[in-house]
């Protein structure tokens, strides 16, 4: 058979050529799919055994097996990174929030010097300290004090809660105060003083002016380092309620509980008789005190008159 050249010839072998290369790229990705479900079935373990090695081999090679079925094995979606990186980037905002933690708690103990001995304790034996207290007297000798401890934040709920054990709890109040954003706020006016202050010293140190300028821009660095110092003073402030939680416990002995007995009725209505006579002796007195001047004037006037009407009497009649 004689064979025929020339272009249509060319042309015509390209395109056979081009459409076998189409034909095994198209059947490429269905054979390696085959191969890997063959390979895979090859090594699966026995039924007996356990369930969880196909799967993660079948991973491995970007397939994940449905039904426990290496065979009905199919391409794995994409991992959603989103919310991978969505869930580290929401712990590191909770993180960073700048939180003051303070609580009040009220506690009936049984001896109040041990107990505020154990509160000094708790504090100490969380890296804290007693940072304030106030002790009395009440009635029938019964000891009461608040105690105030600085302990750090991270032992916060540790300490209040031997807090709680020293004896019975009457009221207790936790609250927290979010100060991330005034805190934020400090942070960048700080740092638009500290820009200011930066370009003030370069203009004094690199430009030549007249001396009433320079005594001016003086003036104004002076009083932005002033305005840095009372930022950084708010701002130390702040760390040191946030690295640093307060508790408050009040603390106070049991009431004794007087028992009503025969005599009670008339214990009372003595007291109440000498109260009654305490109040008597007390108007006496006002009343006396009210009464005595103008009843000694009454008196005089009362004896001069009769001094008067005698000699009246005593005299000679014409």
């Amino acid at each position: 058979m004689a064979m025929t050249s020339g272009p249509s010839s060319l042309c015509g072998f390209r395109g056979a050529v081009a459409a076998g290369v189409a034909v095994l790229a198209a059947a490429a990705p269905a054979c390696q799919k085959a191969r890997v479900a063959d390979s895979a079935k090859d090594q699966a373990p026995a039924p007996a055994a356990t369930a969880q090695a196909a799967p993660e081999r079948l991973r491995a090679l970007g397939y994940v097996a449905q039904q426990g079925d290496a065979r009905n094995a199919a391409a794995a979606p994409p991992a959603d990174k989103g919310g991978a990186a969505q869930a580290p980037s929401l712990q590191a905002m909770l993180a960073a929030r700048k939180l003051i933690r303070t609580a009040q708690v009220a506690i009936e103990v049984r001896s109040y010097e041990e107990a505020s001995e154990k509160v000094a304790r708790v504090a100490e034996s969380h890296g804290g300290y007693l940072a304030d207290t106030q002790a009395s007297r009440g009635a029938q000798d019964r000891r009461r004090g608040t105690l105030v401890i600085r302990v750090p934040a991270e032992r916060f709920a540790a300490a209040y809660s031997e807090l709680k054990g020293l004896g019975k709890v009457e009221t207790e109040t936790v609250s927290t105060q979010d100060v991330t954003k005034a805190y934020a706020d400090l942070e960048t006016r700080l740092r638009v003083k500290r820009d200011a202050e930066g370009r003030l010293r370069e203009i004094l140190r690199t430009r030549t002016a007249r001396l009433s300028d320079v005594l001016e821009a003086e003036r104004e660095l002076t009083r932005l380092l002033e305005e840095i110092e009372q930022i950084e003073g708010e701002r130390r402030y702040y760390d040191q309620q946030i690295a640093l939680s307060t508790i408050s416990a009040a603390l106070h002995e049991p009431e004794a509980v007087i028992r009503a007995g025969a005599l009670a009725p008339l214990l009372e209505a003595l007291r109440d008789s000498l109260q009654v006579l305490a109040m008597s002796a007390g108007a006496l007195i006002y009343l006396t005190v009210l009464v005595l001047p103008w009843a000694t004037v009454a008196a005089i006037v009362w004896l001069v008159v009769r001094a008067a009407r005698r000699r009246k009497r005593a005299a000679p009649k014409d």
